[in-house]
């Protein structure tokens, strides 16, 4: 049974698994956040997850639900339980404006031009959504939500945003970042069309006043978030 797990005192994570390839699985990580209203869901977990995702936040929130959904982006590993969500307690949907046609479904991260060869030989990684959906406000740069501050960290989607819970010095960053096999690392090559605004947006992470980088892909990382994200710049000056 896969249950949210405390990481600060108002966030909790649940950890779900990407088949990505035979014999490789990535962790996809989805975030309950407690304020007093209720809790907010940060995005959503795969498609086939869905129905864990529904016991775990059930069990979370005593049966209420999520007042509301935030997506860091709209990338299938990110939206896929937001109809089994709609359908449950239909919660609002709230992303970056440059995410929403991806989002709703009017775009495809497949079509985005991109200088990078490895996306474009790698375009066909990134899966369709099976159905968008409608989203209830766009979010931009800067503003308020839910106790967190939007952070626009664009490069591995147009639209991909942080969400900053200075109480708690945690960054909640999407895949602005990965820490996989215990090494940050920027988002995956394959699935990124600008990396060199990947970049530029991980340098916006390391100039942010956090303790806790909370990442979609990976085990956190705490006390140290912000020192991380500086090494991982530091290296890629060093070559």
């Amino acid at each position: 049974m896969l249950n949210f797990e405390p990481v600060t005192e108002h966030i909790s994570r649940l950890e779900l698994a990407w088949r990505l390839l035979p014999g490789v699985r990535v962790p996809v990580a989805v975030w309950l956040v407690r304020g007093p209203e209720g809790f907010t869901l940060v995005d959503s977990g795969l498609p086939g997850s869905a129905d864990a995702l529904l016991s775990a936040v059930a069990r979370a929130t005593q049966g209420r639900g999520p007042r509301r959904v935030l997506l860091t982006h709209g990338h299938y590993d990110h939206v896929g339980g937001l109809e089994a969500l709609r359908q449950s307690w239909n919660p609002p949907v709230l992303c970056h404006r440059e995410e929403v046609p991806f989002v709703t479904g009017e775009r495809t991260y497949r079509a985005q031009p991109s200088r990078s060869v490895t996306f474009r030989l790698g375009r066909w990684v990134t899966a369709p959504l099976a159905r968008g959906v409608p989203v209830a406000r766009e979010l931009e740069g800067g503003e308020a939500a839910d106790g967190m501050v939007v952070i626009h960290l664009p490069g591995h989607t147009p639209g991909q945003v942080g969400f900053l819970h200075a109480a708690d010095r945690a960054m909640i960053c999407g895949d602005a970042v990965v820490n996989l096999r215990a090494r940050l690392g920027p988002p995956l090559a394959v699935a990124t069309p600008d990396p060199e605004a990947a970049w530029a947006s991980i340098h916006r992470l390391a100039d942010l006043d956090f303790d806790h980088l909370l990442p979609s892909h990976g085990p956190p990382v705490l006390e140290r978030g912000q020192e991380a994200v500086r090494a991982l710049l530091a290296r890629r000056r060093r070559g």
